[in-house]
């Protein structure tokens, strides 16, 4: 599965090719994003917000790939869209139903063979372009993208920790991408002709394996037991394994030869770990949709007092659909909320919904980031892993600009509205978004949440997140192989230059120059984040 870049553009023109680019490996995430100016003070959540004092806000719920760039931001002027309002036939929550889901057209059965038998899979092979206008396949021609970026996942297949660097071949130092562990992985959205190394951990000044990035190839591999051409050797490094050792070597060897079965059935390598169960989550085909919720809008507001926290545990949040909503005489008076998903892109598969949020909703979200400490946004797959003196000494790490901070789904009754709502336009249940009690789901292992905190992420003017692939590699040891599933961004004003997202990779036949996402109030954009690996399972 070969990732698309997601692209939040906040500005400045051209590429920056020169510096190493990062990934995300969390399952999922929400994130506020602010750009612009930050006001001294917010105004009080029961009185009306003037454009002139408006902060810049966007609210993203994530699972996702994506890319910002900071560049103009002028006024921030807040326009209340038209909300849009669709048909649903009585008891139906989506225009999809459960066939739909599962008979997508673009699976396609693999059959492949590693060694132990025949063995099949449903797998997502990429339609033709054509198919994305409704004509004949072979009528259109897919235009190549301008940018070129590429993901690079590095397999560490030893028994020893190892460094990863971006080496600028200018005879200066790498720059440090993040520590692999033993029989593990980690990468990095890159470019052709890229060049990284392997050392030691104690040890930077060897080099233990280097690459340079070389499309189609997106995974690398260090290797040290298995010498080409030399059949003793190898076997003499095998018998030195422990059995734990071994087993773990040998799950990279079958993942490796998969990949290479995978590659010749869709023409793009698998970025996943072989193998992995199918994803229970739905991903929406690439036409317009309708989903409605019982979670409908807050109009008003209400004190403070009211409003939380969210105390309730559990089995205990558990809200059926014929259920009063919480201080549901704040709502709209509309017995559910109608939201209609519009195709923006299919591959990847962006789709926007005009109404997600309220604009009592989004004044809320804009007074509770008053007062919040926000501290230096990381990439979680590489800075988490990285000691303070490793930040410190690496002057090259401007992946990530921008400040952040966090607000927990339990913070109040509306972040929790939102986070129901946000279950129900994915087809997700809304306590996979929480810790669950024993009761809930006694099939999963884990009682914990799939979703992270809300994110509020502020971009000065200048501000970047370069291109990254919002998803990570999972521990090779953990059953169920957790990656980042969705996104869901949602924009809380519009009327600044800069500041949409973008696909600069996206398959299209009309443009090599991407997709740009126009920003609008109480409107979200929704896609997933790994369509290959989501589908492949």
């Amino acid at each position: 599965m070969r990732g698309v870049f997601d692209n939040d553009n906040f500005g400045n023109e051209g590429e920056n090719a020169e510096a190493p680019l990062s990934y995300y490996s969390w399952i999922g995430r929400f994130e506020f994003r602010h750009v612009g100016r930050r006001e001294s003070k917010a105004p009080h959540p029961h009185r009306k917000i003037q454009p002139e004092t408006r902060e810049s806000l966007r609210l993203i719920l994530t699972m996702k790939l994506n890319l910002n760039r900071n560049r103009y931001v002028h006024r921030y002027l807040i326009l209340l869209s038209l909300l849009l309002s669709v048909s649903a036939a009585a008891g139906q929550k989506c225009s999809a139903t459960e066939e739909d889901f599962a008979s997508d057209p673009s699976l396609k059965t693999m059959n492949f063979d590693i060694g132990y038998g025949p063995q099949e899979m449903l797998t997502y092979v990429q339609p033709d372009v054509s198919t994305f206008y409704q004509l004949p396949e072979g009528e259109r021609k897919a235009k190549t993208p301008r940018h070129n970026g590429w993901a690079a996942k590095f397999v560490n297949m030893s028994g020893q920790r190892v460094r990863l660097f971006w080496d600028p071949k200018n005879g200066k130092r790498g720059s440090i991408i993040g520590n692999v562990e033993p029989y593990n992985a980690a990468g990095t959205a890159s470019f052709p002709n890229h060049c990284f190394y392997m050392t030691p951990a104690g040890n930077e000044d060897i080099k233990l394996a280097s690459w340079c990035v070389s499309p189609p190839q997106s995974v690398y591999y260090y290797d040290p037991i298995t010498i080409p051409g030399d059949e003793e050797q190898t076997q003499k490094n095998l018998d030195q394994l422990s059995a734990w050792d071994f087993e773990q070597y040998q799950k990279h060897v079958d993942n490796r030869e998969f990949n290479k079965k995978y590659f010749e059935f869709t023409g793009r390598e698998y970025l996943a770990f072989y193998p992995r169960n199918r994803p229970s989550h739905k991903i929406w085909r690439g036409k317009e949709h309708w989903v409605v919720t019982p979670e409908t809008h807050f109009v008003d507001l209400p004190d403070e007092k009211e409003l939380g926290p969210v105390n309730e545990v559990g089995s205990k949040r558990v809200l059926k659909d014929d259920d009063p909503r919480i201080l549901q005489e704040y709502r709209s008076p509309d017995p559910v909320l109608n939201m209609t998903l519009k195709v923006l892109s299919c591959a990847p598969r962006a789709f926007e919904i005009k109404n997600f949020l309220s604009q009592a909703e989004v004044n809320h979200i804009m007074y509770l980031t008053t007062g919040m400490k926000l501290h230096r946004s990381t990439t979680a797959g590489s800075d988490n892993q990285l000691s303070k003196e490793d930040l410190e000494r690496d002057d090259t790490r401007n992946t990530r600009t921008s400040l952040n901070t966090w607000v927990y789904r339990e913070k109040d009754v509306i972040i929790d509205t939102i986070y129901r709502r946000a279950a129900d336009l994915l087809r997700i249940d809304e306590a996979l978004l929480r810790p669950r009690s024993p009761d809930e789901m006694p099939h999963l292992t884990s009682k914990r949440s799939l979703a992270e905190a809300l994110q509020l992420v502020h971009y000065d003017v200048g501000q970047e997140y370069t291109a990254h692939h919002d998803f990570g590699y999972s521990n090779i040891a953990h059953p169920m192989q957790p990656a980042r599933f969705a996104t869901l961004l949602l924009y809380l004003n519009e009327g600044m230059d800069g500041g949409e997202t973008q696909f600069p990779r996206f398959v299209n036949a009309d443009t090599d120059r991407g997709c740009r996402m126009e920003i609008t109030t109480i409107g979200a954009i929704t896609l997933p984040c790994q369509l290959g690996k989501a589908k492949n399972g």
